[in-house]
């Protein structure tokens, strides 16, 4: 059974067999039969490597995070995720430090993860809000 939990770019949560490149979290969205009931259950949307020191996990747990997979980093920072801090943390410094100096003007600083989540979820709220054009993953030449 293909589970739906694949991001698009638009943040939407589809169900599509392929993988991708990247594992995300948006908190526990799942029910006991492992259907989405909801769309976020935290503040800070991140991505994390497929693999990192040996950490194996059962998709979809019950009572556990929900594992969603982007197929590259663009999709995964377009649905507004950033890089994890702890298994991608040289990859968030670099992203706080673009943050700081294109979002808030103030180059060779460093943004923190506190003052960039709320953002970027206002603004995947406004984005959805708004109405954006759904995206086919499975239309995608890569996906």
């Amino acid at each position: 059974m293909t589970l739906q939990n694949r991001v698009t770019p638009f943040g939407e949560i589809v169900a599509v067999p392929a993988r991708g490149t990247l594992m995300g979290n948006r908190g526990c969205l799942h029910d006991a039969e492992r259907r989405i009931v909801a769309s976020s259950a935290r503040v800070a949307w991140v991505t994390c490597r497929l693999e990192w020191n040996g950490i194996r996990r059962q998709i979809m747990a019950p009572g556990k995070y929900t594992e969603l997979f982007f197929l590259d980093e663009a999709t995964a920072l377009a649905a507004g995720h950033r890089p994890c801090g702890d298994c991608r943390g040289e990859r968030l410094l670099e992203f706080e430090r673009a943050w700081a100096a294109g979002v808030a003007g103030r180059s060779g600083e460093v943004a923190l993860v506190q003052t960039i989540d709320p953002v970027m979820q206002q603004e995947c709220a406004r984005a959805v809000a708004h109405g954006r054009v759904a995206w086919e993953l499975q239309n995608h030449p890569n996906g």
